[in-house]
């Protein structure tokens, strides 16, 4: 108290020295000393102006700020009122509440004052707009009027509904109001432009033209009286009146009892869009089918069975596409067959299409081509094929059947992993449970493993036609052409190709079983037949060599190599070619070169593989013995034997050979050929041993048996000889030495069938 009645003292002595005369005042900066002093000891609170000349005290600045918002008619921005008062925005900020508190008629919004003589003025603009209008919204007023739109709707209309403002809130959407006289005039708009309507319109269209919000239409339109329908209430919705509506049932129920059916894209094209449900409610005490294109009534359904009926006991064909309305599709037909074709008449009939075929036509075509499938069938089995087919399919199911050995037993050794891997209770480790870790045993070929899993066995499928396609096509087409079903010809092939296949597999088979019979029969025989033949080869192999041997060794190696080449080939060929006939392979190895034979052999069972591929080697070496041997074991694989050695029949060969030589000798008109018959027949004279050789050997013959003919002889026989080289060179003197040739070969012959081995004539 006794700093303030200082405080008070001083202020009495400062407006004192203010009223005494100018040589008495403060100077300007004494004051704001004093001020400062005062300020510092907050023995005083002050607001300093913008330009710092003035102070305001906080009661002061709040009623500057009341009296503001009264001069700006209740309303006033805090930004505006900084500048009008002169202060900084700060200090409005910070007294603001002092102005809001304890007057619950001012409000700040969004950085605004705001009394409640600026709402009853906005309230009155508000009802002055609405009554012109008829309606407004709130988000309209929020950009008149700059408010947010909850303090317009709950402080502004809301509250001075039915006091300031006169109308009503829409119930569908709060931030609508409107008045009475309003929704007449909506009301009676909408009333009158349904009336007038008389086909489908689009309500965008309707609202164009009354110019009415989508909502308000949607809201009032069930209180304008019943003038039609709406397709929904969103956007693209259609009007349907009820006009329109009625003449719709009345062309659908017309058009029904007519046609006995009705296309969905005529109902489409009427404006019913959701058809199915249209129909269930229009025909609800109708019998009827939905088809994918159209509903159909049940005397369609009986028509149709009336036809397929019609169809079995005249053992021909229907066309439903031409019996049925042109409007069903390929779906349509299909969805009718399902429903109409049932218990017997699904047996005794096939569907090709919209066509309805009886199997009596069907089998009627199938005779056609009886003799087709005999013909095929026997000239299948004729030809090897089916017995080859008959070897693939084995080796298929035995291919199949190794497969799932080997799956089994992965399978096996899976789950003996999958144990091993859980481990065991029990035992030395005093019962508590070990994993045991399985282990792979590597292989010695490598690091590599395969799985079975893994890699994939391509399956070659046995297949065997006895018919194509084609020759079922050239049968049925004729027929089928005649009756008007030329689009039938490629579905009944496809149809009885199957069928006429497996008919001639069965008389395939016939033919195969009888045909294994006679074999059976006479493979004994020919089993025989063959082995003798083959002793009979192997025999003269051997006294071929037995001639070989006489001659010089360089030539020796020759004739081996030729007889290899020729006679032992014929004898490896005759052997392939009988186990060919017994694996039922129609494979002839006549042609075939060593590599062929040897790739033939390879894909022969073990039983013939084994002891053949050695003999086809053999033929590529240099050794009759070698030869010999592998034939034995060859035949012996054939179940066939080679007879001993009777050396009391070899004179008898030897001469049977030699007196074909002589008969082939006489007859022969060949030039070259007689010299290279001639040698063979005085080597086989001399020596008594047989030879095979070819021409190009003629000249080291005859060096041979020189020894055995007289200077003559030979001089004849070399002679000819070179005439024969000049003849074949093709040169200028080849026809000059033909002619010689012609002159001296009855003297070569000669010399052949007289000669005589020296000493026999004693002898």
């Amino acid at each position: 108290m006794a700093d303030w009645e200082e405080v008070k003292r001083l202020a009495a002595d400062f407006q004192k020295v203010q009223l005494s005369s100018t040589t008495q005042r403060l100077s300007e900066r004494n004051c704001i000393e004093i001020v400062t002093w005062l300020l510092e000891r907050k023995m005083i609170d002050l607001i300093f102006t913008s330009d710092g000349k003035e102070y305001l005290t906080p009661s002061q600045l709040v009623n500057e700020i009341r009296g503001e918002l009264y001069d700006n008619g209740g309303r006033v921005n805090l930004v505006e009122l900084a500048k009008l008062i002169g202060v900084d925005l700060a200090h409005i900020n910070t007294h603001v509440h002092e102005v809001i508190k304890g007057h619950k008629d001012i409000q700040l919004i969004l950085g605004q004052l705001i009394d409640s003589s600026y709402i009853v003025r906005i309230a009155g603009e508000i009802n002055e707009k609405l009554s012109q209008q008829g309606q407004i919204n709130v988000s309209d007023l929020t950009l008149q009027y700059d408010l947010p739109a909850d303090f317009l709707q709950q402080q502004v209309l809301e509250k001075n509904l039915g006091k300031l403002i006169f109308g009503k809130q829409d119930q569908n959407d709060p931030r609508i109001f409107f008045t009475e006289s309003f929704i007449a005039r909506s009301k009676a708009k909408i009333r009158g432009a349904l009336a007038g309507l008389t086909r489908p319109t689009p309500v965008t269209t309707i609202l164009s033209h009354i110019d009415m919000s989508e909502k308000l239409f949607f809201s009032l339109f069930e209180h304008t009286g019943n003038y039609g329908s709406l397709t929904s209430k969103m956007v693209g919705a259609q009007y349907i009146p009820n006009v329109y509506a009625r003449s719709q049932n009345e062309w659908v129920n017309n058009f029904y009892k007519q046609n006995g059916y009705l296309e969905f894209d005529a109902l489409m094209r009427l404006g019913i869009y959701d058809y199915k449900s249209y129909i269930k409610k229009q025909l609800a005490n109708e019998d009827i089918l939905l088809l994918n294109s159209c509903v159909i009534s049940k005397s369609i359904l009986e028509r149709v069975e009336a036809d397929i009926e019609e169809c079995i006991s005249s053992k021909s064909y229907v066309d439903l596409q031409s019996n049925l309305p042109s409007v069903f599709n390929e779906k349509d037909i299909q969805s009718i067959l399902i429903s109409v074709l049932t218990g017997q008449k699904q047996l005794q009939t096939i569907v090709v299409g919209s066509y309805i075929i009886s199997k009596s036509f069907i089998e009627k075509l199938s005779k056609d081509c009886d003799d087709l499938v005999k013909g095929n069938a026997k000239s299948t089995v004729e030809s090897g094929k089916y017995q080859q087919y008959q070897i693939d399919l084995h080796a298929s199911h035995t291919k199949s059947s190794k497969l799932d050995e080997a799956e089994e037993k992965i399978d096996k050794r899976e789950e003996r992993r999958k144990k091993a891997a859980g481990g065991k209770s029990g035992g030395g480790t005093q019962g508590r449970e070990t994993k045991t870790k399985s282990t792979k045993k590597p292989s010695r070929g490598g690091n590599k493993s395969f799985d079975i899993d893994d890699t994939e066995v391509p399956e070659r499928k046995a297949v065997l036609d006895i018919v194509t396609a084609d020759d079922i096509r050239n049968i049925i087409q004729n027929t089928l052409e005649e009756e008007g079903l030329d689009d039938l010809v490629e579905p009944l092939t496809d149809y009885l190709l199957p069928k006429l296949n497996e008919q001639g597999m069965e008389i395939a088979a016939n033919i195969y079983a009888t045909t294994v019979a006679d074999r059976t029969a006479n493979r004994r025989q020919t089993h025989n037949e063959l082995q003798n033949k083959l002793n009979a080869l192997i025999g003269d192999v051997r006294l071929f060599e037995k001639g070989i041997k006489l001659l010089p060794s360089e030539l020796q190696l020759l004739l081996v190599k030729y007889l290899l080449k020729t006679l032992c080939t014929d004898i490896l060929t005759e052997i392939l070619n009988y186990v060919a006939a017994e694996q039922n392979s129609n494979v002839v190895t006549d042609s075939f070169n060593n590599d062929q034979r040897i790739k033939f052999i390879n894909d022969l069972p073990p039983e013939f593989k084994t002891p053949l591929l050695p003999l086809a080697k053999c033929l590529t070496g240099q050794s009759i013995d070698d030869f010999m041997t592998a034939v034995e074991e060859g035949l012996s694989a054939c179940s066939m034997i080679i007879k001993k050695i009777d050396k009391k029949k070899d004179r008898t060969i030897i001469l049977n050979h030699k007196h074909q030589l002589l008969e082939q000798l006489n007859k022969c008109e060949d030039l070259a050929l007689v010299l290279h018959l001639a040698t063979l027949i005085i080597f086989t004279t001399a020596t008594q041993c047989m030879l095979h050789a070819s021409g190009r050997h003629v000249s080291a013959l005859l060096s041979f048996l020189k020894q055995y003919l007289t200077e003559e002889q030979y001089a004849e026989l070399t002679s000819y000889h070179d005439f024969v080289t000049l003849m074949l060179s093709a040169g200028s003197e080849a026809e000059s030495a033909k002619e010689k040739l012609k002159e001296k070969m009855p003297t070569i012959k000669s010399i052949a069938n007289d000669f005589k081995k020296p000493g026999a004539e004693k002898s």
